[in-house]
């Protein structure tokens, strides 16, 4: 498709903008002394992921628990489904009050006893309402409920093609979910991660057969070149797939999402895609794959050069007494545009993260940079361990602007669960009380998980967009979207991205920090997977901004206390710069 540009300007704040934000200001009390702070009980959320925690390393539920946020009843608020390996799995509906109600499952239709592991909110058929894809353990197939609409799903893997099932291993550890259109047919496909010594193609590549069948998918791993048995990396174990956490990314910015995934063993792997719907594994050339254990995953532009960088967690200790394992700590490879990478991981300061798992990238100071959280520990009894891993902190790296973080949890108030051996897993992130800035979720093995409000001070400023694709898929998954906040300025990129941290799929809305800017932003571009390009000018921070690919169509969302956005048509509406949180700054 050709690409097209569109010019739109907003410019000034109404009169009730402004009222607006003098009633915020009066509110805001002096800035706290940490940012984060641990809402879980207040906000309604409490269950315990799993309950045994004596297991053998061997027995993968030790590394289960995830979580996946997505809007599934389209009123504005951010929803969360959690798993849970021994029992039913909760989803919880966003009260728009800060705090959440469990909806039974007798009445969603979601009716899994148990098993469950990994999750992911993805529009499959392209109806503009989210289904749900969900991993398992020890079921032997993963199950998608296709949303009806009004609150309940309905299950259909197995008729749509997306169950998984491997017969040399029926009860198949399956971990982590990622979603892209790596044929650029305006469908989303599935990538999916399993652990263990399949005997078969466990990780599995999905194509959505789009159009003529929307929302069926067929299964292309072979075909498509992305199998990962009889991989050998640096500790590598042949024959088997150890998978973790599958990203589909467009690495090399050439129009086409590449698959990235995170293994155990040595197994990492980086598959180029060659436009014709087949990859290319290109690992070893692009200097990737050393990281020995990978376990999750984030990509972003770390140190603000333009490309996604990667960074995968795994496991950091200088005791050469404790196992055998792979255990020169995590990786960060930064990426030079020209299909390689450099390994950063000392000069950024981000190697020991203890026994890493889940790892998400955002702006939480909304200072214009890519923040770093990660959750580690590893709760066995086991002589060797010396019980190193079972207290292992979370983490918060706070970056400079540069490329070089600071480890900045306690500071910040991320503190762990006070049985004080948490051992974090999934990891997501989402501003779910629409404030403007960024909050998450860690999911703890054996344990309560922790939902960390942001509670800054809204000194500085932000945007957040939401995409509506037509001859992309309907989420806008795989679009770049760059942002320049003053004229002549840096620019920041931002990939809509469905994928998984390690069991944990974050909100899919780009958010960009924007630091003290106190004028407008000059200017927003989006390219969408289909090859349209819309640009914009002149666009005031702080809010939320619908945009819609048919006719380039810009909104501002109102509150949603106001106005459910599900289903309904907002290409009409007037634009307005509109001021709709409770944090933010106002013009002199």
């Amino acid at each position: 498709m050709t690409a097209t540009t569109t010019r739109a300007c907003l410019s000034g704040k109404s009169l009730a903008a402004l009222v607006l934000c003098s009633a915020a200001l009066l509110s805001i009390s002096t800035a706290r002394a940490q940012t984060f702070s641990d809402v879980t009980a207040a906000a309604g959320i409490s269950y315990n992921q799993f309950s045994t925690v004596d297991l053998a390393p061997s027995d993968a539920r030790v590394m289960s628990g995830g979580a996946a946020a997505g809007d599934y009843d389209g009123d504005g608020w951010t929803d969360l489904f959690v798993t849970r390996v021994d029992d039913q799995p909760i989803l919880y509906r966003n009260q728009g009050n800060g705090t959440f109600s469990p909806i039974a499952s007798g009445t969603t239709g979601i009716n899994l006893p148990a098993g469950s592991n990994g999750a992911t909110w993805v529009d499959v058929d392209n109806n503009g309402q989210l289904d749900l894809y969900v991993t398992t353990m020890n079921v032997g197939r993963n199950y998608l409920y296709m949303n009806n609409g009004n609150g309940t799903f309905s299950e259909s893997a197995v008729a749509r093609g997306v169950d998984v099932p491997n017969a040399s291993l029926p009860q198949a550890n399956n971990f982590s979910a990622s979603v892209g259109d790596f044929d650029g047919d305006g469908y989303v496909d599935l990538f999916t991660t399993s652990w263990g010594d399949s005997g078969g193609l466990a990780n599995r590549l999905l194509r959505n057969q789009g159009a003529s069948n929307p929302g069926h998918f067929v299964d292309v791993t072979g075909s498509a070149g992305v199998a990962m048995t009889n991989v050998s990396g640096s500790t590598g174990v042949p024959g088997t797939t150890y998978g973790f956490s599958p990203r589909f990314s467009d690495l090399d910015r050439d129009g086409h999402v590449d698959i990235a995934v995170a293994a155990d063993f040595g197994n990492s792997r980086l598959f180029w895609n060659n436009g014709d719907g087949t990859f290319t594994d290109g690992s070893d050339a692009a200097g990737i794959g050393t990281d020995e254990n990978g376990m999750g995953s984030a990509i972003g532009d770390i140190d603000g050069d333009g490309d996604l960088d990667w960074f995968v967690t795994s496991i950091y200790d200088d005791d050469p007494n404790n196992g055998t394992w792979g255990k020169t700590g995590n990786r960060l490879y930064t990426n030079n545009g020209d299909r390689t990478f450099n390994d950063a991981t000392d000069a950024a300061g981000v190697r020991d993260g203890g026994w890493g798992w889940g790892a998400a990238l955002f702006d939480y100071d909304n200072d214009g940079d890519l923040d770093l959280a990660q959750t580690n520990g590893f709760r066995m009894d086991q002589v060797n361990f010396d019980d190193k891993f079972n207290d292992d902190p979370n983490l918060l790296w706070n970056n400079d602007g540069t490329g070089t973080f600071t480890e900045v949890a306690a500071a910040e108030g991320v503190l762990d669960s006070l049985l004080g051996d948490a051992s974090g897993k999934g990891l997501l992130t989402f501003d779910y009380d629409n404030d403007g800035d960024l909050d998450y979720f860690v999911v703890n093995n054996g344990d309560q998980p922790i939902l960390y409000r942001n509670d800054s001070d809204g000194s500085n400023d932000w945007l957040q967009i939401e995409l509506v694709g037509s001859d992309s898929n309907s989420q806008g998954i795989g679009a770049m979207i760059t942002l320049v906040a003053d004229d002549g300025g840096d620019a920041q990129i931002r990939e809509v991205n469905a994928g998984s941290h390690f069991l944990g799929q974050s909100d899919i809305r780009a958010h960009f920090g924007l630091g003290n800017l106190d004028d407008l932003i000059s200017e927003l571009t989006v390219q969408w997977p289909s090859g349209q390009t819309n640009t914009y000018y002149d666009l005031t921070p702080n809010q939320l901004l619908r945009i819609y690919e048919f006719d380039g169509g810009l909104v501002t969302v109102p509150e949603p206390t106001s106005l459910a956005l599900g289903g309904m048509a907002l290409a009409g509406l007037t634009v307005a710069a509109v001021v709709r949180r409770r944090k933010k700054k106002c013009a002199a």
